[in-house]
């Protein structure tokens, strides 16, 4: 048994800052969030795809520091261009290169978790099929749906809705999106419309991020609004989003309080954000920052 089972496309990430190249590096949820896991003790496997020679390459980070992985040979590795542009790097231009194989039911080894945190990165990657075999594992489905509304053309990506996104979402347990994913689901522009329509769907808990708004969260009907976590310094944003899903779910292992789970996924967001690369700490690291907010 584990404590979380990410499921997803690794990739490889080619980043450039207000026009300056800032080189390549392994990504995806898989990688973020796996990192953050095992820098709180869970116990973490992965199941992914990528090619053959990347593999080893971009998988070694994770391996080295503990996380059990399952990769399924691919033609192609998923590649992302990420361009950063503005004073806090908040617009991004996104590219993609190349795309994995699909996920399959079959891809399912016999892994039982408490948690299946999956992270599709496009919206060809899993199947309401494959999300109905993961919820038969009997963990808890927390699902990062910004890869169902990512549909590619010529290498661009552009918001689409998710035809399926009412049979799916009955086998989802906690839906993360942000606020533009959360209004595109939803047909609604107010934050708490939008989160009380899509709780309607099935999810038990909605988790809204909005940028320098904080976030929302809406459990047991009952809506919490967490303030955001200023961050020192704006380093790079790439994985925030995964972190404070990772942050979020580490936090709901420990503990029934919503609003705490927001608080420690906000302020480790923010500590992803100062840094170049993944989340470099620890619980300790997390609370510390919390404690600095109230002072």
């Amino acid at each position: 048994m584990f404590d979380v089972c990410i499921v997803g496309h690794v990739t490889k990430d080619i980043s450039r800052f207000n026009g300056r190249l800032g080189g390549e590096m392994p990504g995806g949820v898989v990688y973020y969030a796996g990192i953050v896991f095992r820098s709180l003790g869970l116990e973490t496997v992965v199941i992914t795809k990528a090619a053959k020679d990347d593999a080893d390459k971009i998988l070694g980070k994770l391996r080295e520091i503990g996380v059990k992985i399952y990769c399924s040979a691919s033609g192609v590795t998923t590649v992302f261009e990420n361009d950063y542009s503005g004073n806090r790097l908040e617009f991004r231009d996104q590219k993609v290169q190349s795309i994995a194989a699909a996920f399959d039911p079959r891809d399912l080894v016999p892994i039982w978790a408490k948690t299946f945190h999956l992270g599709p990165l496009t919206n060809g990657e899993m199947s309401v099929r494959f999300l109905e075999a993961v919820s038969q594992r009997g963990g808890r489905v927390f699902l990062d749906v910004q890869g169902f509304l990512r549909k590619t053309e010529d290498g661009k990506l552009r918001l689409v809705d998710w035809p399926d996104k009412r049979e799916a979402l009955a086998y989802v347990d906690v839906l993360k999106a942000d606020l533009s994913e959360a209004r595109i689901l939803s047909g609604e522009e107010d934050p708490e419309r939008a989160a009380r329509k899509l709780a309607e769907l099935g999810p038990e808990e909605v988790v809204l991020t909005c940028g320098r708004k904080g976030s929302l969260i809406l459990a047991g009907g009952r809506l919490y609004d967490i303030p955001a976590c200023p961050p020192r310094i704006v380093a790079d944003p790439t994985g925030c989003g995964d972190s404070y899903g990772a942050g979020y779910i580490f936090h709901r292992l420990q503990s029934d309080d919503i609003g705490a789970a927001g608080r420690f996924a906000t302020a480790l967001a923010t500590l992803n954000l100062e840094c170049h690369g993944p989340f470099r700490g620890d619980a300790q690291d997390v609370q510390a920052r919390l404690r600095a907010l109230s002072e």
